[in-house]
């Protein structure tokens, strides 16, 4: 005999096997089945399943459980929305000293943010009539009273000089045009696009003055699309700023959390929806819909190239060409840099009659930023020789906001560990395999000052604003062309509103595909020249010239750049 036949909870196989609960049969090295099945997942005396069959059959299960889920949410959210039966709900205020008690203030050298060179093409025969603007306070009257206050008044935004990409795009987004808008990360982007949606929505009034009673789908006035949770968050909490005082509700929707507290906000009849493509595409296509974009009016795509990027495109036009969104909307796309392939896919969400604004050359960084690259042998690059040099020429300073780049997870997670063993204090990361809520918790941190040190993946790159950051540092440079714009979104975090800061990289010689560098050294030549930096010796001859470079016998890059100069052609 193999085996015998275990009862009750399952016996153990005289071959070594044990049998499972109801009884399966036992065998050598192997375990019996669940529910009368044998050690091969078939029933007594059948024949055995096969592995496809069985990775059939979880799938299946965990389909079933995912379609249990979202029926369980849908009944929350319309429950939600029969209680509420078309009344909005009271709104959770922060007070003003709460929103407005750790307002950042313009850098000492804002003037010379101001005078970067702006570019303006394409628009319908009018565009050129439409003047920059010159200060908030000419918005006077333009605005809604409380959106004025709050950009103006000294207890709460305090603007008064607008930076380049608001001159522009401000007034024309006031005049109800289309927009493609590049600018420099921390440039005031969130504010160009926040200050025309929410005089539209205003103009129009908080929640449509031709809507149904809400006892439907969640039905926004305006969207706004972001590639990251946390640049999501970040655009909820500038809105709500420019909201305050005001009936104009908020709600922000993306993965990675919990869709019931989201589903909540939803319910409440907000008149804008801040999410990532993920989360909204599930939430539109659900039977019935828990959101409706037929009365959308007004839309942003925030970091769009990102987005493409991150292949959120099938998302994208299902979002903005398949649904329910109106075509006759307005629609505002901004990002710090638009490579050429991203921008021919972009023109097809907008008017014919767009408008390009371009500041400074596209892809390019501030001059308010001081550039250091550090040079590391082939064969030193990994991450202790990495670490050895970052504290013998003391790259990150104590007591000074700092954030810290990392290609991988697990890199993130040991630099963390190893600066607190180093005495910086207290330090946090950021990355994928932390939690929706414990990266909310490390933020939170880092933004009050309890934590001086952010070490972070390019998860926290894009859209993370936080006032104060002195210096980044890149642990990790890209190691691809195709990434090589993440250098310019991650230096972006310091040196913003026309403050200055300081970002050093560490520059892995050589072509390995996992560690190497030398193939960003075109890109970084070019970037550095035009920011007025200083080029480093080792950086004028690495990546050009013949020869095998590096490992893998690579050949090196011909000097080339992606980014695009400013003299873009407007191609309706």
């Amino acid at each position: 005999m193999s085996g015998f036949q275990g009862r009750g909870r399952g016996g153990r196989g005289r071959g070594g096997g044990r049998a499972g609960r109801g009884g399966g049969a036992g065998g050598r090295g192997g375990r019996g089945g669940y529910g009368g099945q044998n050690n091969f997942g078939g029933t007594p005396g059948g024949p055995p399943r096969s592995r496809e069959d069985r990775k059939a059959g979880r799938r299946a299960m965990q389909q079933r459980k995912e379609a249990q889920k979202g029926a369980d949410e849908a009944r929350y959210f319309f429950d939600q929305v029969r209680q509420l039966a078309g009344r909005r709900p009271p709104r959770k205020i922060k007070s003003e000293r709460e929103l407005f008690g750790t307002q950042g203030t313009a850098g000492i050298n804002f003037k010379e943010y101001t005078e970067i060179k702006v570019s303006r093409s394409g628009g319908p025969p009018n565009c050129n009539d439409i003047p920059k603007l010159a200060s908030f306070t000419a918005l006077k009257g333009v605005l809604p009273e409380y959106l004025f206050s709050n950009l103006t008044l000294p207890t709460r935004m305090n603007y008064d000089q607008p930076t380049p990409i608001q001159q522009h795009t401000v007034s024309l987004g006031l005049h109800g045009l289309d927009i493609m808008a590049c600018a420099q990360t921390g440039s005031g982007k969130t504010c160009a696009f926040l200050v025309p949606l929410l005089t539209s929505i205003y103009n129009a009034g908080f929640q449509g003055k031709e809507m149904p009673p809400h006892t439907t789908p969640c039905l926004p006035s305006a969207l706004v699309l972001a590639p990251t949770r946390e640049l999501a968050m970040q655009i909820e909490l500038e809105s709500q700023k420019l909201m305050f005082g005001s009936p104009a509700r908020c709600a922000c929707v993306y993965g990675g959390a919990s869709a019931r507290t989201q589903l909540q906000e939803c319910a409440s009849a907000p008149d804008i929806i801040v999410a990532t493509p993920g989360r909204l595409t599930d939430f539109l296509e659900r039977e019935p819909p828990l959101i409706d974009l037929s009365y959308t009016r007004f839309l942003v795509l925030d970091e769009a190239d990102r987005m493409l990027d991150m292949g959120f495109e099938p998302q994208l036009r299902r979002i903005v060409q398949n649904s329910t969104l109106p075509r006759d909307r307005q629609t505002l796309m901004f990002s710090a840099t638009f490579a050429d392939n991203v921008q021919k896919v972009a023109q097809s969400y907008l008017k014919p009659d767009y408008v390009f604004v371009s500041v400074g050359r596209i892809g390019s960084t501030t001059k308010n930023i001081t550039q250091t690259l550090v040079e590391v042998g082939e064969h030193a690059c990994d991450k202790r020789s990495k670490f050895n040099i970052v504290l013998q020429q003391n790259i990150i300073t104590k007591g000074e906001r700092t954030i810290v780049f990392t290609q991988k997870k697990a890199t993130a997670q040991w630099l963390k560990k190893e600066l607190r063993k180093a005495g910086y204090g207290e330090v946090e990361d950021i990355h994928g395999d932390r939690s929706q809520s414990q990266r909310e918790s490390a933020l939170a941190s880092f933004r009050s000052g309890r934590c001086g040190i952010l070490v972070a993946t390019d998860v926290a790159a894009r859209g993370l604003d936080v006032d104060g950051i002195r210096a980044v540092v890149q642990f990790d440079l890209p190691v691809s062309k195709e990434n090589q714009d993440d250098y310019v979104h991650r230096i972006g975090r310091t040196g913003r509103a026309g403050n200055t800061g300081r970002a050093t990289g560490l520059f892995v010689r050589g072509y390995d595909p996992k560690n190497g560098n030398e193939v960003l050294a075109p890109f970084l030549r070019k970037l550095l020249t035009e920011s007025k930096q200083v080029v480093p010796e080792f950086l004028k001859g690495a990546g050009g010239g013949g020869g095998a470079g590096g490992r893998n016998g690579r050949q090196p890059q011909k000097d080339t750049c992606s980014t695009t100069a400013t003299g873009y052609k407007h191609k309706p």
